[in-house]
């Protein structure tokens, strides 16, 4: 049987082994339970047929001694699931089944700390205009920045909008557990429009609000998306490979005029060739 997909609903936490959470039923030495949660090998199905750390391109696993264990000797231990791409070939290709990879959204403590910025900024800013008014009282830009919120939303919530239903998740999976390149929408646009969404949520937030704060808090998203954006086109690569350098060649990064001038260029090299 492959590993239990609900296991973390099921099973026990036992603690944790070198940061990496430990999933029971224990019986050591013949009983070894499940490692990690985004990253999770059933070490009592796996084989060690070392398989995954062959074809890992972000070098998730590492060899970890089980011996006397009744399959084999030594298990793949996923020491380094933070670096995960979420690509799925361990999961594919192991031939137990006894790797599950789900997205587990921002993994270092700081980009989960932007994260929640982002999200405080999205709710604080509006709110905050709406309750009190603009800081400064400037009306032109506190009602500019209402038009800007009512454009971003569509863009910032695009993964909720299209994965489900376009990207293929697999059954069982979350929505960010995209299996195809998502190229409609505003995937048709900018190959971002989250990022791109979180970047107008933020000039939104500080015109309506117009406050410092909120300011602060904006210079520090725009700072750590560019980031967050090399990061996923690399991962994207990797998982997708020469696919997505045609959606790459095909649609802008972050770029929303020349998206849509991209964008009504293919749909009359459409209508042409009909």
């Amino acid at each position: 049987m492959p590993i239990d997909s609900d296991f973390q609903k099921k099973r026990k936490k036992i603690g944790k082994e070198k940061g990496v959470v430990v999933w029971g039923p224990l019986d050591p030495p013949k009983k070894l339970g499940i490692r990690g949660s985004n990253v999770a090998v059933d070490l009592d199905l796996c084989t060690g047929c070392g398989v995954c750390l062959k074809i890992c391109p972000a070098q998730v696993y590492e060899w970890r001694e089980t011996a006397e264990h009744p399959t084999s000797d030594k298990k793949p231990f996923p020491a380094k699931a933070t670096k995960c791409i979420c690509c799925y070939q361990c999961e594919k290709q192991c031939p137990v089944q006894a790797i599950r990879v789900i997205f587990g959204g921002p993994q270092s403590p700081f980009d989960m700390l932007a994260s929640y910025l982002v999200m405080a900024q999205l709710i604080g800013g509006p709110l905050y205009g709406l309750l009190f008014g603009s800081y400064l009282g400037l009306a032109i830009p506190f009602y500019v920045g209402w038009i800007i919120l009512a454009v971003s939303l569509p863009f910032f919530f695009s993964p909720v909008l299209y994965f489900k239903r376009r990207g293929k998740p697999a059954e069982g999976k979350g929505i960010m557990d995209t299996t195809v390149i998502v190229e409609s929408g505003t995937y048709g646009i900018v190959r971002h429009p989250q990022f791109l969404g979180a970047i107008l949520t933020v000039c939104a937030s500080i015109f309506i609000s117009q406050h410092w704060l909120f300011a602060l808090i904006g210079i520090l998203i725009v700072w750590v998306t560019p980031k967050w954006i090399r990061e996923a086109e690399e991962n994207l690569l990797v998982k997708f490979g020469d696919e997505y350098k045609r959606y790459m060649e095909k649609v802008p990064r972050m770029n929303f005029v020349l998206g849509i001038i991209r964008l009504l260029r293919r749909k009359k090299e459409l209508e042409v060739e009909k």
